[in-house]
C-alpha cells in the first residue's frame, strides 16, 4: 500500500511532523558532539545519494542554496548578523558541498560561533531599547519583510533596525490592549501612558522567551537539526531531516495525544492557522479562525509566550498537553486587533473529519454534496472504514435521494492513501487506470477492474491550493477521463511525489563493543506519480476547467513556491478510455467562465487579498496617528475579503442534512441534534460563494444533459 501525504511546514493536530529534535541520543559530552554531527551529515547524505528518486547534485549550486537558506533561517529579519559577518562566511558558499560529501561541518561550526556572539549582543540591545518609551510622534517607518534587504553594516544601523521593529511590535500590542478596554485607536488621538508601559512590557516578554532559549547551553543541537533540515529541503521540499525521536512522537503518530486539532502554516517565521480539523477542540470552540496569526501561547506555568521564530517542536509542545487542560492562545486575524482565547485540550478524534454529505436544493433541482478532507485509511486495519468506503456510502445515500447532480469537495485535502483514491473512483468510473507511480527502476499502474460506476450523473470536483497529492490524482483522473468538471483556483498544490520514512544511523557490533547509533530519521522522496495521460502532477498540479481566482488564499504556499521543487515531466503510457460528456462541454465551461468574469465577489477577494498580502513589503508608519490609519486599512482589507467570501443573506443556499430516505423516521435526527461539526459545515455551505458558482455549473450540466 502506497501512502501519500503532502509535506506541510507544520502539521499540528496535536502532533508535529517536521523539525522534530528530541535529544535522547545526542551525546551529553560536548567533546563527542563534533563526531556525532559529522556522522549525521555522512549518513544523511549517503541515504539521499542512494535512495532519492532524483537526487540533486551536491555541488556548488547546491552549496550556495544551502548557505542562503540557512542564513535566512537564522536571521529572517536581517537584524542579527552584520554585513561583515556575512562577508566572512561567504567563503563557505561553494564549499558546503565538500563538507557534505566528506561528512564535515565546517560551515555550520563557523556560522554558529558568530551567531552566538551576535545573539548575546542583541540580548543586551533589546532590553536597553525597551527600558524607556519610544517617541511615537517621529515621522518614520519600518519595513516588516526585510529578508530581501541588506544586512546592517554597523552596530548603530542594527540598533536602529531593532528599535523600529520593537516600536512596531509595541504599537501592535498597544492596539490589542486598547481594544480590551472597549476603545479603538479611532476614538483616541493620544496614547495612554499606562497602556504604553504594558505594551512595551509585553514586547519585552516576547523577546525574553526567544533569547532564554537561544542562549541556552544546548541550543546548538537545535540549530544543527535546523541546519540539516534546511539542507534536505534544498534537495526537494518534501525531503527532510529530524533529530532522534522520542516516545512522544510515536504517541502522536499513533494518535495517543491531546491537542487542539489545528493545521498550522509557517510564513516568514510566523505561525498561522491554516486549517481547523473538523471536530477538533479548536474547531468546536468557535473562537479560533482559519488564517488567525498565532502571536503567543501559554506555557506550562500559564504565562503567555511569543511563538514567532520558535521551532515547530516547541510550538507543538506548547499546544499539546493533558486531557481537559486549558491552553490560551493570542490570535490575530490580519488587519484586526489581537485577542486572547482559551481552548480545552481534547483527544484528537477524526470521527468528524470523515466524509460527509449534504443536500442542496436550487433552481428547482436537488444536488448532492460530499466533503472529504483527507484520504484516510481504516485505522482498525480492516477495509470498511477508510475514506473510500465512507464516500461510497455517502454516494449511495445521495442516489437514494435522487439527486440531479453531485459535487465532490476536495478543498484543503492534503492527500493520504493512494489506494483509497483507486477504491473511491469506483463510485464514478467504470474501471480502468487511475494513476501511475514511478520509482527509479519501474512504473506501476494503479487501476480498477472493469465495473459499473455507482453514480453516472453530472459531477463537479472542487479543489484549491491546498488540494495536494492523492486529491490531485482524483481530480486529474476525473478530468482526464471526461468524468467531471473541475473548479477552483489557477492550480492545485502541485505535489506529485511520494516519500518514505527512514532511520538514519548505524548498527553497532557487540563483538567489537560498539553501540547502535541513532542520528535521527528522515523522510525521503523515493517515487513520483503521473496522470493517466502520462503527465506528472508535480509542480503544475491540476488546472481546473473553470478557474474562479488565481489564488483563493494568498497565504497558501504551493509547490511552485519552493525553488528546490522537482521538475514537471511526462512519460509514455498505454492508451485509456475517455468517457463522453452527455452535454456540450465547451458551452458549459464558456458560460461558467463568463459568469466568473462578471462575478464582483471574486474580483474583490482577489483585489483585497493582493493589497493585504503586499503590506509587509511596504513601509509601515511608526508615528502613532499614521500607524492607526494603516492598521485600520489592514482591518478593512481583511473584512472585505471575509465579506465577499459569503453570500448575502437573500442568496443563501438551501442546505440540509443528507439522510437515508428509507430510514425509520424515529432514527432521523433533526438539525439541532446532529453533531456540531456537521451542523457547522452545513452553516458554512449555505454562505459559500465558491459553492454557489459550482452549483450554477452543475445546473447547466444537468439542463444540457436533459436536452
Amino acid at each position: 500500500m502506497k501512502i501519500f501525504e503532502r509535506n506541510k511546514w507544520l502539521l499540528l493536530m496535536g502532533a508535529t511532523l517536521t523539525g522534530i529534535s528530541a535529544h535522547a541520543q545526542i551525546p551529553s559530552n560536548q567533546a563527542e558532539l563534533p563526531a556525532f554531527r559529522k556522522g549525521t551529515v555522512a549518513a544523511t547524505i549517503a541515504k539521499v545519494k542512494k535512495m532519492h528518486f532524483q537526487p540533486r547534485a551536491i555541488d556548488n549550486a547546491y552549496s550556495e542554496a544551502v548557505w542562503s537558506s540557512f542564513m535566512q533561517a537564522l536571521d529572517i529579519n536581517r537584524n542579527v548578523f552584520l554585513q561583515k559577518d556575512l562577508d566572512s562566511l561567504a567563503k563557505y558558499k561553494q564549499s558546503i558541498d565538500e563538507d557534505f560529501n566528506d561528512g564535515q561541518t565546517a560551515f555550520f561550526d563557523a556560522t554558529v560561533t558568530i551567531y552566538n556572539q551576535r545573539l548575546k549582543e542583541c540580548n543586551d540591545l533589546y532590553k536597553k531599547l525597551l527600558a524607556n518609551p519610544f517617541d511615537y510622534t517621529i515621522k518614520e517607518s519600518v519595513i516588516l519583510n526585510r529578508k530581501k534587504l541588506p544586512a546592517p553594516a554597523t552596530l548603530q544601523e542594527r540598533e536602529d533596525i531593532w528599535r523600529k521593529r520593537l516600536k512596531y511590535t509595541t504599537l501592535s500590542n498597544y492596539q490589542e490592549l486598547l481594544a480590551a478596554t472597549g476603545k479603538s485607536a479611532e476614538q483616541t488621538s493620544r496614547m495612554d501612558s499606562a497602556l504604553e508601559i504594558k505594551a512595551r512590557e509585553k514586547t519585552r516578554k516576547m523577546n525574553d522567551l526567544f533569547f532564554k532559549k537561544a542562549l541556552a547551553a544546548n541550543y546548538s543541537n537545535e540549530l544543527f537539526t535546523q541546519y540539516m533540515s534546511v539542507a534536505m529541503i534544498e534537495i526537494d521540499p518534501h525531503t527532510y531531516f529530524a533529530g532522534p525521536k522520542d516516545d512522544k512522537l510515536n504517541q502522536q503518530l499513533n494518535k495517543m495525544y491531546y491537542g487542539l486539532g489545528m493545521e498550522l502554516g509557517l510564513k516568514d517565521a510566523d505561525y498561522f492557522v491554516k486549517r481547523l480539523l473538523p471536530g477538533g477542540a479548536a474547531f468546536k470552540s468557535g473562537v479560533v479562525k482559519e488564517n488567525d496569526n498565532i502571536l503567543a501561547i501559554s506555557d506550562d506555568k500559564g504565562q503567555m509566550q511569543n511563538v514567532s521564530g520558535l521551532e515547530s517542536t516547541d510550538v507543538s509542545n506548547m499546544i499539546r498537553g493533558e486531557k481537559d487542560t486549558d491552553v490560551r492562545l493570542m490570535l490575530q486575524q490580519p488587519g484586526e486587533t489581537a485577542r486572547t482565547v482559551t481552548v480545552k485540550r481534547e483527544q484528537v478524534n477524526d470521527v468528524e473529519n470523515r466524509a460527509k454529505s449534504a443536500i442542496i436544493e436550487q433552481h428547482g433541482k436537488k444536488f448532492g454534496y460530499i466533503y472529504l478532507p483527507i484520504f484516510y485509511m481504516d485505522q482498525s486495519g480492516g477495509q470498511g472504514n477508510g475514506s473510500a468506503a465512507d464516500v461510497l456510502k455517502e454516494v449511495a445515500k445521495l442516489k437514494e435521494q435522487e439527486v440531479d447532480g453531485m459535487i465532490m469537495d476536495l478543498r484543503g485535502n492534503g492527500g493520504g492513501a493512494l489506494d483509497q483514491v483507486v477504491k473511491m473512483s469506483v463510485a464514478f468510473l467504470p474501471g480502468g487506470p487511475v494513476s501511475w507511480l514511478r520509482s527509479k527502476d519501474k512504473i506501476d499502474s494503479y487501476a480498477m477492474s472493469s465495473c459499473n460506476a455507482l453514480y453516472e450523473g453530472p459531477l463537479t470536483v472542487m479543489i484549491d491550493e491546498n488540494s495536494a497529492s492523492a486529491s490531485e490524482i482524483f481530480a486529474a483522473v476525473m478530468q482526464d477521463r471526461n468524468r467531471a468538471i473541475i473548479v477552483g483556483p489557477s492550480s492545485s498544490f502541485g505535489k506529485g511525489t511520494a516519500q518514505q520514512t527512514l532511520n538514519v544511523g548505524r548498527m553497532g557490533d557487540p563483538a567489537l563493543g560498539t553501540k547502535d547509533v541513532n542520528y535521527g530519521n528522515m523522510r525521503l522522496t523515493v517515487e513520483k506519480f503521473y496522470r493517466v495521460t502520462g503527465n506528472a502532477t508535480q509542480l503544475k498540479g491540476v488546472t481546473p476547467d473553470v478557474v474562479m481566482q488565481n489564488r483563493i488564499s494568498f497565504q497558501a504556499i504551493m509547490e511552485k513556491d519552493y525553488p528546490s521543487a522537482l521538475a514537471f515531466d511526462s512519460v509514455m503510457l498505454t492508451s485509456f478510455e475517455r468517457l463522453s460528456f452527455p452535454f456540450n462541454y465547451d458551452k458549459i465551461v464558456a458560460q461558467a467562465r463568463e459568469r466568473v468574469k462578471q462575478n464582483t465577489a471574486f474580483k474583490n477577494i482577489e483585489n483585497y487579498s493582493q493589497q493585504l498580502n503586499s503590506l509587509p513589503d511596504q513601509p509601515m508608519s511608526l508615528a502613532y496617528t499614521a500607524f492607526c490609519e494603516q492598521y485600520k486599512l489592514m482591518n478593512k482589507y481583511n473584512k472585505e475579503i471575509l465579506a465577499n467570501r459569503e453570500l448575502s443573506t437573500p442568496n443563501w443556499l438551501n442546505v440540509s442534512p443528507a439522510l437515508y430516505r428509507n430510514l425509520n423516521p424515529a432514527f432521523k435526527s433533526p438539525m439541532n441534534e446532529v453533531s456540531k461539526g456537521y451542523s457547522d459545515m452545513l452553516e458554512r455551505l449555505k454562505k459559500d460563494v465558491y459553492l454557489a458558482e459550482t452549483l450554477n455549473i452543475l445546473t447547466d450540466m444537468v439542463n444540457e444533459s436533459k436536452k
